[in-house]
């Protein structure tokens, strides 16, 4: 396998080999037929077809491939009898037969971790998530992301796991099903930040964040929870004047690479146990609710929490500028 690899990254760029491995950890695969050479292959639904199209258009140059074909099947699972969907493949090729090496050495699909590690890129996991993601919104709100590894060994399904700890600060858990699954609501909107960039338009409904029409009220009283260890004379004053920051705030998290900055550094404290917090009870103005509520449909942080921030950024008046120059 290793000689494979060394080999194929001579005959595919580093895009191309991303975009690959994004689609063998979904629908992609390497046909396994006695007495034929292997091919690269991958179908969708009809519903799907623009991604199918998108997929083949992305990859025709990088291999030799077949135009995508349409397909019907008898189907006696479904209500209509049948199935309709689109399949592209490979003509006999070395990179085929290498990624057959590489993927399938006995025969069945075994994911090569290595070279997974190398290409698990924001691209990768584009093509991936499209393949065989799911996005599971509940009244509005974003409940979790599920990637189908069901298929995979829960050996893979930890070290999948542990590498996207690693490369992207996401916390993905197995659930019974033995698939990847991401429950905590800001890592959610900070994964669909990452993908967005490669999401074809077919796949749209993968990153839509339902927009929430709110008619704020003058004032609004809630309870405001922040770390035992931020001192507040004057609750409501110091509160307000930490709030000031909020159009930085938003105009930070509005650009995609310093709000990956901020997630990575900052994040992670935001989440402290209750014993930690302190709570206040405050009225809101409704600029102050409009502009906690702009933040939270990029973030989707909490009131408590965007106003932790608040507090850190107006405690170094230079924070937003160091942070977007590391």
């Amino acid at each position: 396998m290793i000689e494979s690899i060394k080999r194929i990254r001579t005959l595919l760029p580093h895009t191309a080999l991303s975009m690959l491995t994004g689609k063998l950890l979904g629908d992609g695969s390497v046909s396994i037929e006695k007495s034929r050479k292997p091919r690269f292959r991958f179908s969708h639904t009809i519903y799907d077809k623009g991604w199918c199209f998108h997929c083949y258009e992305q990859l025709k140059s990088q291999l030799p491939l077949a135009e995508p074909k349409y397909q019907k099947s008898p189907d006696d699972r479904v209500k209509r009898g049948y199935t309709e969907k689109f399949y592209v493949q490979s003509y006999v090729c070395e990179k085929s037969s290498l990624l057959k090496d590489i993927w399938y050495p006995k025969g069945k699909k075994t994911l090569p971790l290595t070279m997974i590690k190398d290409y698990l890129n924001p691209l990768c996991l584009a093509w991936w998530y499209q393949d065989d993601g799911h996005l599971k919104i509940e009244n509005g709100k974003l409940r979790k992301v599920i990637l189908s590894t069901d298929s995979f060994t829960e050996k893979e399904n930890f070290y999948l796991q542990h590498l996207l700890e690693q490369k992207f600060h996401l916390t993905f858990l197995v659930d019974k099903q033995n698939r990847l699954v991401l429950y905590d609501q800001p890592q959610i909107y900070y994964f669909l930040s990452i993908v967005k960039p490669f999401i074809h338009q077919s796949m749209n409904r993968k990153i839509n964040i339902p927009i929430q029409e709110a008619a704020f009220p003058s004032y609004k009283r809630t309870t405001v929870y922040l770390p035992s260890f931020i001192e507040l004379d004057k609750p409501t004053n110091d509160i307000y004047n930490a709030l000031e920051a909020l159009p930085n705030l938003y105009s930070f998290v509005s650009n995609n690479t310093s709000y990956h900055q901020l997630f990575q550094k900052l994040f992670p404290s935001l989440s402290l146990e209750k014993d930690k917090l302190k709570s206040y009870q405050i009225r809101l103005k409704e600029e102050q609710l409009i502009g906690l509520q702009k933040c939270q449909h990029i973030t989707g942080l909490r009131t408590s929490q965007l106003i932790h921030l608040c507090f850190i950024i107006n405690g170094n008046e230079n924070y937003i500028t160091e942070l977007s120059h590391l």
